[in-house]
């Protein structure tokens, strides 16, 4: 985990929170990174890049893909990880970019591959193997919210198999993170939810795969010649990041740190 900025305590008879800093150092301020994301990889590579880089600090702030673009977009992060599939042009992430930067320049980044589809209790008790057996079992699921990719698997995969959204027992039930839903999943408040393959594993879930999906880090190109920009970027080659990232499984880093468009 990637220690946290400060310490927060609700003011008595108040809605106000008080914030203290834990480093208010102005150093610090200024060789921090910011990255959007939702990817447990970004926790595993900020602590992976301290050998190298101990000034460094990276904030990662939870965020779907399309809620990371739109931080980027808006100047609150220096880098967004998004995994969102465009059926109509075949492409990740690139046609997501050009629409919510619009005209703004930046240039995406392979973090890692990874397989996306649906996790299932230990054992998959219930011998799932499809979309259709859910709806057949009458079987309940967890969905994340609008904006995620796994969102947009769900339903990009009912459409292709012609099924309408709610036939699925708890379509409408919103968990907001992948740790989230494996732990419905896992505590028997759901039967299935879409999540990776690594999610799973950590969790000890079934998994069937749907997809393999393109991680990308989504960079502005004035960011990019920021100095702790470019060194958070120089450690994607080193391989102690490579093997933190390994660990956690079902994650593709072949292609990691290979600049795939400039928009």
């Amino acid at each position: 985990m990637i220690s946290a900025d400060g310490e927060g305590e609700k003011q008595t008879n108040t809605d106000k929170l008080r914030v203290r800093l834990l480093d208010d150092n102005m150093d610090t301020l200024y060789n921090t990174v910011v990255i959007a994301g939702c990817s447990p990889v970004i926790s595993l590579w900020a602590r992976a890049t301290e050998p190298w880089h101990p000034q460094l600090r990276v904030q990662y702030n939870f965020a779907n893909s399309m809620a990371a673009l739109h931080l980027l977009c808006r100047g609150e992060a220096h880098i967004a990880g998004m995994h969102l599939y465009d059926p109509v042009s075949g492409e990740y992430n690139i046609p997501f970019v050009r629409e919510v930067l619009a005209g703004r320049e930046a240039v995406l980044i392979t973090l890692g591959v990874w397989e996306e589809g649906l996790m299932v209790q230990s054992g998959n008790p219930k011998g799932i193997r499809t979309l259709s057996d859910l709806v057949e079992m009458g079987a309940t699921i967890v969905n994340r919210e609008v904006g995620s990719g796994s969102r947009l698997l769900l339903e990009q995969t009912l459409e292709k198999e012609q099924m309408p959204f709610h036939d699925l027992q708890g379509f409408d039930r919103i968990i907001t993170s992948h740790q989230d839903v494996a732990q419905a999943i896992a505590s028997g408040v759901a039967d299935a939810g879409i999540s990776t393959a690594s999610v799973a594993a950590a969790f000890g879930l079934g998994f069937i795969p749907l997809r393999q999906s393109r991680y990308d880090l989504v960079i502005l190109k004035k960011y990019l010649e920021e100095a702790p920009v470019q060194q958070l970027l120089s450690t994607l080659g080193h391989q102690l990041v490579h093997s933190q990232l390994e660990i956690l499984g079902g994650y593709d880093i072949s292609k990691i740190g290979e600049v795939v468009a400039t928009v």
